[in-house]
């Protein structure tokens, strides 16, 4: 029997409930030489049933006895894989039926591309199509650049070379943010990492998600994994200095005033500095990188100073060089936008796409 064309490495822990949308899209891929790992990690709920009666030659089971963790869990399925190519999907996710014909397609005509993400849409609780696409950066150069404040990926839309997957096993030290570091670490190791720009994916947002139930710990972790990046970067910087680079980076949910403002525009003015001196990354990406955070900063700005106040901080906060390519990545996301939602109408779906809770940014990146 030939190997597969990808094994698609799906964790779990007690998420039954959601495991078998998750093992229906995959069962559904236009792509069909494939293999299916489910790593169990240690679920008391109907996870083991569900396997049992999901009838499909592909799927591979892997139990922990106990819940061991994430990291462990991922690297349980990296340990299995035979595939030619690796790819991920959380449990509570969906893959489109074309994404893994599309992504190894890529891979395949793309030889000096380690790992490849894609955007992604999102679904409610009950799987139904809800507003709002995450659009990341595509480019490596925009990837490596972004990365340092924050992911470029969503892990559920990831395909990578095995070999290259295998060599950058997960780290237990990291119950969260595992992913993050491994795509420093892929990043730092000068691997080609990119993003397709369309939609291959949907997150399911639920109040269970990992994000949410350990949004507690994720910033001290963030911060931990971007030390190391802001030092080789040639940055001097306090403790304090860090935990807002780490805020900086993540302005969903956060509300600022004008001392942030005042710190991030001397703050990215110095990473400009150093960059200039270390070339850890293309400026023009870099531009990319910190305009948007700049961005999100202002606008998180808005309840406590008002918006023609935070307007005013924002074109302040404006170089030559800031915006050189967020031009040509604004048009790519308004492409994926138009496209995603002329989408339901071309195939025929019956689900189309209900309203939600207003994103801060269209492309909810």
């Amino acid at each position: 029997m030939s190997l597969p064309v990808v094994s698609v490495i799906v964790p779990t822990h007690n998420r039954a409930h959601f495991l078998g949308d998750a093992l229906a899209s995959l069962r559904e891929q236009s792509l069909r030489e494939i293999e299916i790992i489910v790593v169990d990690d240690g679920s008391t709920d109907g996870t083991t049933q569900l396997l049992a009666e999901f009838g499909d030659p592909r799927l591979v089971v892997v139990c922990h006895a106990v819940n061991r963790g994430i990291p462990a869990a991922r690297n349980s399925g990296l340990e299995r894989a035979s595939g030619r190519f690796i790819a991920w999907l959380d449990s509570d996710d969906v893959s489109r039926a074309d994404r893994l014909e599309h992504q190894a397609a890529y891979l395949s005509n793309h030889p000096e591309t380690a790992m490849i993400g894609c955007c992604a849409g999102k679904i409610d609780p009950a799987g139904r199509r809800i507003a709002g696409i995450r659009v990341p950066p595509f480019e490596d150069g925009a990837i490596k650049a972004w990365l340092l404040f924050r992911p470029a990926f969503q892990q559920s839309s990831i395909m990578g070379r095995s070999e290259i997957l295998k060599a950058f096993p997960y780290r237990p030290e990291n119950p969260v943010c595992e992913d993050y570091d491994v795509f420093l670490r892929l990043s730092a190791a000068g691997y080609r990492l990119e993003n397709l720009p369309r939609v291959l994916i949907d997150r399911r947002i639920h109040p269970d998600q990992t994000v949410r139930v350990s949004e507690n710990l994720i910033p001290a972790r963030t911060g931990a994994l971007l030390a190391p990046v802001l030092a080789r970067l040639g940055m001097t910087f306090s403790a304090e200095d860090l935990k807002r680079h780490v805020q900086l980076g993540n302005l969903q949910t956060n509300f600022v005033g004008e001392e942030f403002l005042s710190w991030a525009n001397c703050w990215i003015a110095g990473l400009y500095a150093a960059n200039a001196i270390t070339a850890q990354f293309d400026v023009d990406s870099l531009g990319l990188a910190t305009g948007y955070c700049w961005l999100r900063a202002c606008k998180a700005a808005w309840p406590s100073s008002g918006k023609w106040r935070a307007a005013q901080w924002f074109f302040k906060g404006l170089t030559g060089t800031r915006f050189a390519s967020a031009w040509t990545w604004a048009v790519s996301v308004a492409r994926v936008v138009i496209g995603e939602s002329l989408a339901p109408a071309r195939r025929g779906s019956r689900r189309g796409v209900e309203k939600s809770a207003k994103s801060p940014f269209p492309h909810d990146v």
